[in-house]
């Protein structure tokens, strides 16, 4: 199987509303591999307590393709 990367897998679940929230309360930008990468496992933390987005909780499939991300070298 092939690893994750950040612009295939981990981007497009980001939504719209989820970048321009984290950018307008948090100052950083979703849809920037950086800004994840550095923030990876606060990201997780709450995307795991289904305290993000504020919406609705992430399906657990994404949550654990989030992790898997992590894990694995969290790839551009």
């Amino acid at each position: 199987m092939p690893s994750l990367s950040f612009a295939h897998d981990i981007r497009p679940m980001f939504r719209k509303m989820d970048i321009d929230s984290m950018e307008s309360i948090a100052g950083f930008d979703l849809s920037q591999y950086e800004d994840v990468r550095i923030r990876a496992q606060a990201i997780y933390d709450a995307v795991a307590e289904g305290s993000m987005p504020c919406d609705e909780p992430w399906p657990a499939d994404q949550v654990a393709r989030f992790k898997e991300w992590m894990d694995s070298g969290m790839a551009p």
